[in-house]
């Protein structure tokens, strides 16, 4: 039996998007792109205060999708476990890694700006069109990130 697009048009699902909780690079403003930084204890704290938040707010989850990074996955577990949902199934996907800042990996945003321009930099971070210039395999994280 098929379902009729009445059926399907009620059904009623949530999407929440979460950002991982902060790590060093965060803090120190650095570009982590696809580096597998973890959370610090203030990253670890985030994840745990929104955890409780949306338990307040009475969210059941089904499934949870992260990056294979792991400040995402452990931000998710932080969070299913302030829930009581540890349960709920985790996937991972490096489709859902951030963006990949090539030759900008490690280093500063600020002093990228100072270098480069605030505009050269914003279109790196934000444009669609414009990439970061590639990284290389001498590059010093190059290895962490590919091996």
């Amino acid at each position: 039996k098929r379902l009729g697009s009445s059926a399907i048009s009620m059904s009623k699902y949530k999407l929440i998007m979460l950002r991982h909780g902060e790590g060093a690079w965060n803090k120190e403003n650095r570009f982590c792109s696809w580096v597998d930084q973890k959370l610090n204890s203030e990253g670890m704290e985030e994840a745990r205060n929104c955890g409780k938040q949306l338990k307040a707010l009475n969210f059941e989850f089904d499934l949870v999708f992260t990056s294979v990074l792991n400040r995402s996955i452990h931000t998710a577990w932080l969070i299913l476990e302030e829930l009581g949902q540890e349960w709920v199934p985790v996937e991972s996907s490096w489709r859902l890694n951030e963006r990949h800042y090539g030759a900008l990996i490690g280093l500063n945003r600020e002093q990228m700006a100072l270098n480069h321009g605030e505009e050269q930099v914003r279109l790196w971070r934000r444009s669609y069109n414009v990439t970061p210039p590639p990284i290389e395999e001498s590059h010093p994280y190059y290895q962490e990130i590919y091996n």
